[in-house]
């Protein structure tokens, strides 16, 4: 066994034993498990199922305008694959979501929010951002985690995180 599958067999071992929670998290190494919650509505879904994705619409969902859009999966992988990086470093976090999808008119009310925002749906329903709110975790750790993959814009702010998909990578910190 060299030192790599070592390593590899350790952190599986540890995560393994940290917390009943953290069992469902190991099992996916492709990133379809999100343990995701929005008010008092809490789901750890696979979104790679057809269930699991309509779960995560609807938590995802414009809550002013009571619509449900379709969310990016690359985003979603994003958000589990963080889940499952907090976990390995034994910060195991449930992902509380302030903000997925919104309409125009809901994002016109939104003191701050960008005009072409990637929380508003392309011509398919689409939307490719998430603002969330990680349990027990620093808000800047989460964000260093998000930037990581730089394939996408990470914004760090008093209470939650904002992370998107775009072609490129940025990063910004909130002045309030």
């Amino acid at each position: 066994m060299n030192r790599r599958q070592f390593l590899a067999a350790a952190s599986a071992a540890s995560l393994a034993t940290h917390l009943d929670k953290l069992a469902w998290a190991t099992q996916a190494p492709n990133y379809t498990l999100l343990d995701i919650q929005r008010g008092p509505d809490r789901f750890q879904i696979d979104f790679s199922t057809a269930e699991g994705y309509k779960t995560a619409a609807w938590l995802l969902r414009d809550v002013r305008a009571n619509r449900v859009g379709v969310p990016n999966i690359e985003m979603l992988q994003l958000a589990a694959w963080a889940q499952v990086v907090l976990a390995e470093h034994h910060a195991y976090t449930v992902f509380e979501v302030t903000s997925g999808l919104r309409t125009h008119h809901t994002n016109s009310i939104i003191e701050g929010a960008a005009r072409h925002s990637r929380h508003l749906p392309d011509q398919h329903g689409q939307f490719y951002a998430m603002d969330i709110k990680p349990f027990g975790v620093n808000i800047d750790q989460l964000a260093k985690i998000l930037q990581y993959p730089a394939f996408g814009g990470v914004g760090v702010y008093r209470s939650h995180v904002h992370f998107d998909i775009r072609d490129y990578a940025t990063q910004w910190r909130s002045k309030k």
